[in-house]
């Protein structure tokens, strides 16, 4: 949040403390490249959140150093599968749906091109899935590999879009204060509605460049 705020705004007060968040998540990046709940670890689904964070930094003109850039790459070499056409929690894995499209994402925002045959792979499975009824986690992540992969345009594209928004709309709570808000599937039980709401409202964010190395 501190480094989109700088990056869009670029209020000088804000310098500061979106570079000194960037620097919490370098300095905490574990030997295997990854991140874990409270620290150094190797967990796809934080190695996520920071590798957007980073992205977002980078974007923003902060400092992000080309090793840690690397770092990543060799976490998700060691959880990925099928050639990195799959990714696991902490170790590789086929088939999870979510570290997947996390994985997926990471690979683009640190130099993957579109015509990996790997990444290629991961998008056909992804867009064979679909949008989930339960997982907003899963949309949030897949739908932003989706768009990246195609730029928003085309027919992979229109088929995944049309059914997460359509969905999103329908889901849309209408009624008294909850007016505007979600509550949806998975997680939902430990963030209540503004985790539901924030994660409804993120779904289709992307952006179109890497980590310059």
């Amino acid at each position: 949040a501190l480094s989109e705020a700088y990056g869009m705004t670029g209020d000088p007060p804000l310098n500061q403390p979106a570079q000194y968040a960037l620097n919490y998540i370098i300095n905490n990046q574990g030997p295997t490249g990854g991140w874990g709940y409270g620290g150094p670890g190797n967990d796809t689904s934080v190695a996520g959140w920071q590798a957007i964070a980073l992205k977002s930094g980078d974007m923003a003109y902060l400092r992000v150093p080309p090793k840690t850039v690397l770092g990543i790459r060799r976490f998700l070499d060691g959880v990925q599968a099928e050639g990195g056409a799959h990714y696991g929690y902490s170790s590789p894995a086929k088939g999870r749906i979510a570290t997947t499209a996390i994985g997926l994402l990471c690979r683009m925002y640190t130099g993957w091109p579109n015509a990996h045959p790997s990444l290629t792979r991961g998008v056909q499975f992804v867009s064979r899935t679909g949008p989930s009824k339960s997982n907003m986690y899963y949309n949030y992540y897949a739908t932003q590999v989706m768009f990246q992969y195609t730029s928003g345009e085309g027919p992979i594209w229109y088929k995944w879009n049309n059914v997460m928004r359509d969905y999103l709309v329908q889901t849309q709570d209408r009624l008294g204060h909850e007016a505007g808000s979600w509550k949806l599937g998975a997680y939902h039980g430990q963030g209540g509605r503004v985790y539901s709401t924030a994660m409804a409202a993120m779904v289709g964010r992307g952006v179109d460049v890497v980590f310059p190395l």
